[in-house]
């Protein structure tokens, strides 16, 4: 007999759950307006206070929501074994899901935003909307209209992550740590091997960055890497330009910065930081750079951050450890420079993380775009 591996299982799973989005966003539009509707009427025209009509109107959307769900979403399920009880259940079920969700979702996701995260609370509100609501949708699939009880464990241990999340601190915890310093192994053997892959050509305009999340034992790591090609430069005249004044060139990332420490070809660079998100943050930092001439024409550098420090105190823990990596080859008229840069975050929520993820991925890639343009239009002058 012919059995199906797991991942194949769960991209099954997956296709499933995309297919049944569409529809479940629909019904949960219309209940809305259902809601909103309800509401109006009971207050406006039959002059119901509006306690009671709040409670009559979300009532009405509930039941609109599990009618459509049944006959459309999960309408291939509701006849199915596994839909056991019958449709009072469902709706039992479907009703408790909604409640635990609805309301102790919007309660902890909120505390995390705006309690730890000082997001404005709208803000806050539309972001703990959206989580809710894939939490419905995880819910009903695999819970009311599954005929299945272990939602229930599943969905109280992602409703405790943000609480536990939430007084997480500085890395001090050996866990993370050494996450981090393994992975920082792994990456540096990887920038040291010659026959690694050029991140752009010569001659390209483009900055096109690319990165990855990685989850450890108490953090996020994000790893990004992007090149730049710099025409009408030298490699000696870049070095030169990078360790005097030995600053960063201006961009919008860096609100101040200055020299600590110079060596032969060492320096020690105080950063303040900037990283703006839903909210911005700003980081008082150190950084050790070490550069290395590796050929006639190339070069590399390596910057670690020796001390980061939320300015104003506190820790939103957006970022606890950072490494870049530079490599400096002049070819084809100009410079190629690639950067690689590493850095540890907090975790995010499981909770929030469909919703986190994509945001956190895109302040990163930013970040790296405009490091890369202000490192293009300073040296570009000079090349000039």
């Amino acid at each position: 007999m012919a059995t199906t591996s797991a991942p194949d299982r769960t991209k099954s799973r997956r296709a499933d759950e995309w297919r049944r989005l569409a529809p479940f966003t629909a019904v949960g539009v219309l209940g809305f307006v259902v809601q909103l509707g309800a509401l109006h009427a009971l207050t406006a025209y039959a002059g119901w206070p509006w306690l009671a009509a709040t409670l009559v109107s979300v009532e009405l959307a509930v039941l609109h929501n599990f009618l459509w769900h049944e006959r459309w979403t999960w309408s291939d399920r509701s006849g199915a074994p596994a839909a056991a009880g019958g449709r009072w259940d469902r709706l039992g079920r479907f009703h408790a899901a909604n409640g635990l969700t609805s309301i102790a979702g919007n309660t902890l996701t909120m505390a995390w935003l705006v309690g730890v995260l000082h997001v404005p609370p709208v803000a806050a509100n539309a972001l703990a909307v959206a989580v809710t609501s894939i939490a419905n949708f995880l819910a009903a699939d695999r819970w009311v209209f599954a005929g299945t009880k272990a939602l229930a464990v599943l969905m109280i241990v992602a409703a405790s992550t943000p609480a536990a999340a939430a007084g997480l601190g500085p890395p001090d915890q050996p866990q993370t740590v050494a996450a981090w310093q393994r992975y920082v192994a792994v990456a540096e053997a990887e920038l040291a091997d010659a026959r690694r892959p050029i991140a752009a050509r010569p001659g390209s305009d483009a900055i096109d960055p690319a990165g990855t999340t990685v989850a450890v034992p108490g953090g996020t790591i994000n790893d990004w890497r992007g090149a730049v090609f710099i025409p009408h430069l030298t490699l000696d005249r870049l070095l030169h330009g990078l360790q005097h004044p030995g600053t960063p060139p201006p961009q919008e990332d860096v609100v101040s910065s200055r020299v600590i420490g110079r060596g032969a070809d060492s320096l020690h660079v105080g950063i303040r930081l900037v990283r703006h998100a839903i909210i911005t943050v700003s980081y008082d930092t150190e950084h050790q750079m070490q550069f290395r001439r590796v050929a006639s024409n190339v070069a590399t550098a390596r910057s670690v951050a020796t001390r980061i420090e939320e300015v104003g105190g506190g820790d939103h823990g957006f970022l606890w450890r950072l490494h870049s990596y530079w490599r400096y080859e002049e070819t084809g008229g100009g410079v190629l420079v690639e950067l690689r840069s590493l850095t540890l975050s907090r975790s995010v929520p499981a909770l929030v993380r469909p919703i986190a993820g994509p945001l956190v991925n895109r302040v990163a890639r930013e970040s790296m775009v405009r490091t890369l343009e202000a490192m293009r239009t300073y040296f570009g002058a000079l090349g000039t």
